[in-house]
């Protein structure tokens, strides 16, 4: 009995992969953001959120679930604010004279206070550092190896989004209750980032996590 058991097992085929519809792409599910608490009336910064690439050949649907917890006393809920940006990543040259924290681009038009909490590339250098704070034509940085020498070149990955929506929208409320959401999309943009808005002017919300599906 048990070898015949074997010899079933041994001579099963292997299973046969399901294959896609030809020009059928893949679903790729990634959490975007994971962010708590939310303090009232704050919104999360490009920081905050994986860039979603719908650069990638193929990806032309976007679907985006939102996740929150609303606490008992909570009389608003949140905002979502949907970013593009066709490269995903700001980059110029050093213009001024040397500097040790601070990297001027007076070609740059960047949004006051938007590029905190990401990493600025000195290219010519290969140094790296957090930044800090930002003008519309500097970058400040607690330190970085070497400063910044003229012509330096830099990088700012995460960067170069829009400062006006692509898309907003407010998800469902319930005080004390859980959100989940989703927003399908049939879209074409190169890169989407998302940024969330807490609406109440008292209450934090918590557990706030995004989720993108593009396929």
């Amino acid at each position: 009995m048990l070898e015949a058991i074997l010899r079933r097992i041994l001579h099963t085929p292997p299973p046969i992969p399901v294959a896609l519809a030809p020009g059928a792409v893949a679903k790729v599910i990634t959490e975007i953001i994971d962010v708590t608490p939310i303090n009232a009336t704050i919104t999360t910064a490009l920081a905050d959120c994986v860039a979603i690439d719908m650069h990638t050949s193929g990806y032309n649907t976007l679907a985006l679930t939102v996740k929150a917890r609303y606490f008992a006393t909570a009389t608003q809920g949140i905002r979502i604010h949907v970013r593009t940006s066709p490269t995903n990543q700001a980059a110029g040259t050093h213009t001024a004279v040397f500097s040790a924290l601070i990297m001027t681009d007076a070609a740059a038009h960047f949004v006051t206070g938007e590029l905190i909490g990401l990493t600025i590339n000195n290219v010519t250098s290969g140094h790296s550092a957090v930044i800090t704070g930002n003008t519309e034509t500097t970058v400040t940085v607690a330190a970085i190896a070497d400063g910044w020498t003229t012509l330096d070149a830099y990088t700012i990955p995460g960067a170069d989004y829009d400062n006006a929506d692509w898309d907003v929208w407010n998800p469902a409320f319930a005080a004390d209750a859980v959100l989940r959401q989703t927003k399908v999309y049939s879209t074409d943009p190169a890169y989407v980032k998302v940024l969330v808005e807490n609406l109440d002017p008292l209450r934090v919300v918590t557990d706030v996590k995004v989720y993108s599906t593009v396929g």
